[in-house]
């Protein structure tokens, strides 16, 4: 792919992504993951978790959407699942064309070279027994069989060399490197294979603040030099508001809203969003949006509430929120909200 310069501020970086491709990279049209539990006598009935429910979402080239919301939405299982590390129950996922829930396992294990996900632990993310050579080189000797052993130990200190590790250090164990610095070898290994695409789950969450900053960074700069796609999943809503050119929220297994970061910020539609801006502790007093309390905690996904999934915790919640579900409209440029009082 062609590199582009880095922009220095959000709105050329967002003008950057878009001038990459009006195209999409990623569809995703009613994406459903129930994940059944297991019965503890034969003759229960059966249930499972509705994790992801009837998602339908399009990411373009060189985007980066954030996914927000609290723990038990189901973002970890939905960026999972466009992988399909997890089996989806029903609905597409086409990635650059090709329909990944009609490959086989094999088929798709090949294809995984095109699509790579950094976790959230750098801790144990690295096999603790391989140098970081030997684990960032893994997966070239799975997806580029044919390189010869010089030509992989170059491409391993190219990729160390990207991300912000001296070459040198290729000998070491994941034990002599910081959470930040295994966090960047993480990435290394992910871009191995030159993928177009990256879930990157929580890549933060576990590294102390101060490092933070600098693996965005890196990830923003990674997006700009090789023209990645990737969806940024996080429960940090400074974080997202930072990296995202496009922030989707949401809540129980679906979406609540969508929305540019500016409009997320400060107009926040559904009042899920509001909620969760509002506990954001800011600088600036004036910054500061109206406390929304959200009652009660998450329920269950296994007897998600009828209707509006959102309504048992809503301030706004009507008798008529618990007989239709709200389906995803557009009330601005690039701005969707699931909510009928909206």
């Amino acid at each position: 792919m062609n590199a582009h310069a880095r922009s220095p501020d959000k709105v050329e970086r967002a003008a950057a992504a878009a001038s990459l491709s009006n195209a999409a990279l990623l569809e995703v049209d009613d994406l459903r993951v129930h994940l059944p539990l297991r019965r503890h006598f034969p003759f229960t009935a059966k249930q499972s978790i509705k994790a992801v429910d009837g998602i339908s979402l399009s990411i373009a080239r060189g985007e980066i959407v954030g996914l927000v919301g609290e723990s038990g939405s189901g973002k970890t299982t939905f960026g999972r699942g466009l992988l399909r590390l997890v089996a989806p129950s029903s609905g597409r996922i086409r990635f650059n064309g090709t329909d990944l829930t009609t490959l086989s396992s094999a088929q798709m294990r090949s294809f995984r070279r095109y699509m790579q996900m950094v976790f959230q632990d750098p801790y144990s993310s690295l096999n603790p027994r391989m140098t970081v050579g030997e684990a960032v080189a893994e997966p070239l000797s799975i997806h580029h069989a044919e390189l010869t052993k010089r030509a992989r130990a170059e491409r391993v200190f190219e990729l160390l060399s990207q991300v912000g590790i001296a070459p040198e250090y290729a000998s070491r164990h994941p034990h002599a490197f910081s959470g930040g610095q295994r966090q960047r070898i993480a990435i290394a290994r992910a871009l191995a294979t030159e993928p177009d695409f990256i879930v990157a789950d929580e890549p933060v969450s576990a590294l102390d603040v101060s490092v933070q900053a600098q693996i965005v960074n890196l990830l923003l700069d990674l997006r700009d030099r090789l023209g990645l796609t990737i969806l940024f999943i996080s429960h940090d809503l400074g974080v997202i508001s930072h990296v995202a050119d496009r922030v989707v929220v949401m809540y129980l297994g679906k979406v609540m809203e969508i929305a540019p970061p500016a409009l997320f910020r400060n107009a926040p539609a559904h009042p899920y969003t509001q909620a969760l801006l509002s506990a954001l502790p800011v600088e600036h007093p004036k910054l500061r949006h109206a406390r929304v309390p959200l009652k009660g905690e998450i329920p269950s996904a296994v007897h998600p509430p009828t209707g509006c999934v959102f309504r048992t915790r809503c301030p706004k919640a009507s008798a008529e929120c618990a007989q239709l579900a709200p389906e995803l409209r557009q009330v601005a440029a690039a701005h969707w909200v699931a909510c009928i009082k909206h």
